[in-house]
């Protein structure tokens, strides 16, 4: 199952963190455990993670972060995706809202 089909099966409004997974465990797709985006984000082209959206879901990790330095978002879930050798790069979306504001006299 794609990373976008399952989010909007089994997760919603949850923070994520993704993983690939190695030999003897799982590897931070990006540098930082602070790393994490909402998991919305992902199907509607937004966050760092929008360009995994197709990327396979090889299932889900149970990391303790216990000591880490920082923010280190211990609610998030650690989901491990496939990792592809030519990764697609996806634009992100920007919405298109105006805010207008008009002078009570």
């Amino acid at each position: 199952m794609k990373l976008g089909e399952f989010i909007e099966k089994f997760s919603h409004n949850n923070l994520i963190r993704l993983h690939y997974k190695i030999k003897g465990g799982n590897r931070l797709v990006l540098e930082d455990w602070n790393d994490v985006s909402m998991d919305w984000e992902v199907n509607k082209a937004k966050g760092k993670f929008r360009h995994y959206v197709n990327n396979e879901v090889l299932g889900l990790a149970s990391i303790l972060l216990y000591g880490t330095k920082g923010q280190s978002y211990p609610e998030a879930i650690n989901i491990v995706i496939e990792e592809l050798e030519n990764q697609p790069m996806i634009d992100e979306v920007e919405d298109d809202i105006t805010n207008f504001c008009e002078a009570i006299e």
